[in-house]
């Protein structure tokens, strides 16, 4: 039996993001693994939208590394990020209902 073995497809490492003196996410890891749904959860005030803005270009992190494929990316802006593979799809009002999920995302483009 032969074991297939796959890089994760993103990987964020000790993530840390502060505003001020208002620490918002600490130390925060996560690994994506290609073909796998990932789930990021958490209470209110937990750091999860702050870490999704960090991988997303929204927010630099203040520490911590990203690695996209294995590669190590700092992204100063969305563009940046979905040019590397990474969509988002953030929680607002301002999404289209009729819409399926990946119509949303390319809504603004």
């Amino acid at each position: 039996m032969s074991t297939l073995t796959t890089s994760p497809v993103l990987t964020a490492s000790h993530v840390s993001k502060s505003f001020g003196s208002v620490q918002a996410l600490k130390d925060a890891s996560l690994v994506m693994q290609p073909g796998e749904v990932t789930a990021l959860i958490g209470d209110n005030g937990a750091g999860k939208s702050t870490l999704v803005r960090c991988i997303c270009g929204i927010h630099p992190p203040d520490s911590g590394a990203v690695e996209v494929q294995g590669k190590p990316v700092r992204f100063s802006n969305p563009e940046q990020a979905q040019a590397a593979g990474i969509e988002t799809v953030h929680q607002n009002l301002a999404l289209v209902e009729d819409l399926t999920v990946w119509q949303n995302l390319f809504l603004t483009r």
